[in-house]
């Protein structure tokens, strides 16, 4: 070995084995999502290498990457890259299949010739992990490895130049443009000459356009980037959902199904595809409360209610709880108390929670054996009275409490205070073992109610939010199961917290590597309602550094030191292992093998007369609550609608549903183009709705047809859900809409007002017709509901109203008197008091009808 090599080769090592340690020590995936003919043109993705300056070796060059394939999509046409050199002359990777997918093949293109390719790789190592390819180029010989093994080899038929340009996907080099941009992830790729690494792209960013060379720092131009890693840092949001009354919630980690339970509805979230679907329940009667906490057993769900020490079952072929309506109940004294299942479902123990100014550590079991309650008599460590704390489990019957609120003797007056400890619960000696205390973080905190227990890295994932604040967020972090350590990590998400309102709690997925956390908020008034929000987060979260808000101190074991650690141990270890072997050895790629997903449906009793609402394969097109418009793969195309285009388009939807006869020619240009001449206005019209056609392109069951002489907009219902066109079909009907349309009915106008700041002319006959059909329909169920059994559903139906006419006397009299029923004067006399301020503003003039008169009407 020539002694002047000897930095760079010791330095190329250490550099590498550095990489190939932080890949072992932070395995998230990474890299860049290629994004091809699943979106339209100008959504796709590149990545320029030598967009500022062509890259230049002096001999030899080979180019490395590692590529996966994308599931789910429909075309896998497309390039991988492209090679141009200062000549213009061009190396291509391209991949293309037949229509059906069977005939895969990669092809390697040197100008007009095809290298041939002896090998090709099978679709499973395709898409189930990271496959290394290596293209080499020396006198003219290209050479094509793939997982180190040759692939295909030929010549050259020009003089490549040694300085050139990379293109990964689109390409917008002006001589050989292309869109076509094979759908795939791309990372760690690499260019090295003489057996020198030049260049090192590991693509671990999470935002923006740019990424930066680890060696020589050059920039990577890449365009619509999407960063694989903000998946395991940034919690994406998956669904909201509104509905009336309270709510529990609970998730079948073997079905892979959060179920969503209230009073209306059965809501079923399947975490394999992330889509929600709903049951009706046959009645509408009250069913949870404050305090109920569902639990998946292996073989059923129930709904605990400590209070009153009550457990319902829910029986999945009849989608109902035997609930009854008279079921009575308090307010509950055992608010954010937490949850065991022994195992084989023999028994339930419920730890814990508040109530009437009392914190509370009882341990409270269930035996479905006996089917009998008892106090469990702990030993060992006392845990304090608390409520507000996280609770995770292992397999040998060993459960973690982590944190939470409450005080020693368990008097809500007597000293309040956070905890910061951790416990280890032993359920077959009941025996309480404390492990450690944090030291006082500088912002409080409180955790949410379940922890995800990671026993092969004796730690804990859990979600903590700080209970003084309403508008707080949660905070992703992974704790030590023997050491006080703890550690933030992953983006927040937003939280609006009161005790008695809010809850929070954390599932994960083993079969998507994915965790999703669920929030519910419930309204107690006016609204009387809950929102839930569905979040899911790639697993392992990225312990990327994030906004510490805690004491340093507190939070050991950062990211920071964790890769100074990892650097200088890596040197030392390259040093001496260099110095013993007098060689070296590279290895980047870290080959990940990605466990393909198995197979795993909702329950088959769960199936029937489920009505889907969030199907990923359906489009959506909103009019109510604003304009928007999604393809059936998810991806939202209202930006795709001009000004112009987005009114021609609802111009041409309303008058197709309401009418189904559509618009003809001369009123398009009349209501568009009145001030062109026919000639101008004809060109103007088949502009636009080529235009219109090219956006429906990406949504094949909408189209634009002339069949019958007129414009008109027809589509499929199956595949496309239009919220106008079903709020059509409920409010046509002649007569009075039943409890399950009406809830129909209040799904749509709940989305918000009918497209809300949008101010045309020609709609305002739509907008009005549209609250004169709600108001209607209300009013005329409303008069079958006598206010002794619904006085909470007509104060909903009221508000409902109200949104479409403030000043409506009918809907206010019906709410003021539901509101007295209920015993709430003082708001009762607030909707009077407001109603009679709107009334003056808009007719400027005093409302004559008292209060009195309004009750006694």
């Amino acid at each position: 070995m020539r002694l002047k090599y000897l930095p760079i080769k010791i330095l190329t090592f250490l550099f590498l084995y550095f990489q190939f340690a932080i890949n072992l020590a932070f395995c998230q995936e990474y890299g860049l999502e290629f994004l091809g003919h699943e979106v339209i043109t100008d959504k796709r993705t590149s990545l320029i290498l030598g967009d500022e300056n062509n890259f230049c070796t002096k001999s030899d060059l080979e180019l490395a990457f590692e590529i996966k394939f994308k599931p789910n999509v429909s075309s896998y046409f497309g390039y991988v890259f492209r090679i141009i050199d200062q000549d213009n002359k061009n190396i291509d990777l391209l991949f293309q299949s037949d229509s059906k997918g069977k005939q895969q093949k990669f092809r390697i293109i040197s100008g007009d010739k095809d290298i041939k390719l002896e090998k090709q790789l099978d679709s499973v190592t395709l898409y189930s992990k990271w496959n290394l390819f290596k293209v080499q180029i020396e006198d003219n010989q290209l050479k094509i490895f793939c997982n180190n093994q040759l692939y295909g080899k030929g010549a050259i038929p020009f003089s490549f130049k040694k300085c050139f340009k990379i293109y990964f996907g689109e390409c917008s080099h002006p001589k050989f443009l292309t869109s076509d941009v094979l759908p795939m992830y791309l990372r760690n790729v690499t260019i090295k000459s003489a057996n020198e690494l030049l260049h090192h792209w590991p693509l671990r960013e999470i935002y923006g356009n740019n990424s930066m060379d680890n060696v020589a720092q050059s920039k990577a131009i890449s365009k619509n980037a999407q960063w694989l890693l903000k998946n395991h840092f940034e919690w994406k949001l998956l669904k909201k959902l509104k509905f009336k009354g309270n709510s529990s919630f609970a998730f079948n980690d073997k079905s892979r199904v959060i179920q969503i339970n209230s009073d209306l509805k059965t809501y079923f979230f399947s975490t394999k595809n992330d889509s929600l679907s709903y049951k009706n329940f046959t009645s509408s009667h009250k069913k949870f409360t404050f305090g109920d906490c569902a639990i998946f057993l292996n073989n059923k769900l129930v709904n605990v209610r400590l209070n009153e020490r009550q457990i319902f079952d829910y029986d999945f072929n009849k989608n109902n709880w035997n609930i009854s309506a008279n079921t009575k109940y308090n307010l509950t004294e055992y608010w954010h108390h937490n949850k065991y299942a022994y195992p084989n479902d023999t028994a339930l123990v419920l730890i814990g929670g508040y109530g009437q100014y009392k914190y509370k550590n009882r341990v409270q079991k269930f035996s479905f054996n006996t089917n009998s309650w008892s106090d469990l008599s702990m030993t060992g460590d006392i845990i304090e009275p608390r409520y507000m704390f996280g609770l995770g489990s292992k397999e040998n019957m060993k459960s973690y409490l982590f944190g939470g609120f409450g005080s020693k003797t368990g008097d809500q007056g007597m000293n309040p205070q956070n905890y910061y400890d951790l416990f280890e619960i032993d359920w077959q000696k009941n025996r309480v073992r404390k492990v450690y205390d944090l030291k006082n973080p500088d912002s409080t905190f409180v955790v949410a109610s379940s922890l995800i227990v990671n026993q092969s890295k004796d730690s804990f994932y859990g979600l903590i939010y700080n209970q003084l604040k309403f508008k707080s967020s949660l905070q992703l972090v992974e704790g030590s199961l023997s050491k006080p350590e703890l550690n933030r990590i992953s983006k927040e998400i937003p939280y609006k917290f009161i005790d008695v309102s809010s809850f929070a709690d954390l599932y994960f997925d083993k079969i998507n590597s994915k965790l999703y956390c669920v929030t519910s908020f419930f309204d107690r008034l006016p609204a009387d309602s809950t929102e839930i929000e569905i979040y899911s987060l790639d697993f392992p979260p990225s312990n990327l550094p994030v906004v510490a808000k805690n004491n340093p101190s507190f939070f050991q074991s950062t990211v920071k030191f964790g890769l100074f650690a990892v650097l200088i141990l890596t040197v030392l270890f390259g040093v001496i292992w260099y110095l013993i072997n007098n060689n070296y050895q590279s290895n980047l790629v870290n080959e990940e093998n990605v466990a393909l997903n198995e197979e795993s449906e909702i329950p088959q009793e769960m199936h029937d007369n489920i009505i889907n609402v969030g199907n990923e394969n359906k489009g959506k097109i909103s009019l109510f609550g604003g304009f928007q418009f999604i393809n059936n793969n998810g991806v939202d195309l209202t930006n795709q609608f001009s000004p112009l285009l987005k009114e021609m388009f609802l111009y041409l939807l309303l008058n197709s549903i309401k009418w189904n006869k559509g618009v003809n020619s001369s009123q398009l240009n009349d209501m568009f183009w009145n001030d062109k001449t026919t000639s101008s206005a004809r060109n103007n019209r088949s502009v636009n709705i080529t235009k219109l056609k090219t956006i429906f392109e990406q949504l094949p069951a909408i189209q634009i047809t002339k069949d019958t002489g007129n414009w008109k907009i027809v589509f499929e219902p199956s595949k496309v859900s239009i919220d106008y066109f079903e709020f059509q079909k409920l409010t046509n009907a002649k007569k009075t809409l039943n409890v399950e349309q009406i809830n129909d009915l209040t799904s749509i106008v709940n989305q918000g007002a009918f497209l809300s700041n949008l101010e045309y002319e020609w709609l305002d006959d739509f907008k009005a017709e549209i609250s004169n059909k709600v108001i209607d329909a209300y009013l005329a169920y409303s008069e079958q509901l006598p206010i002794s059994q619904y006085a909470e559903e007509i104060i909903e139906i009221a508000d409902n109203i109200f949104k479409f006419d403030s000043v409506d006397e009918t809907a206010m009299s019906l709410k003021c008197k539901s509101l007295v029923y209920l015993g709430k004067h003082s708001l009762a006399k607030s909707s009077y008091e407001k109603f009679a301020k709107d009334y003056q503003r808009l007719y400027s003039e005093e409302y004559e009808v008292s209060y009195k008169e309004i009750l006694e009407s």
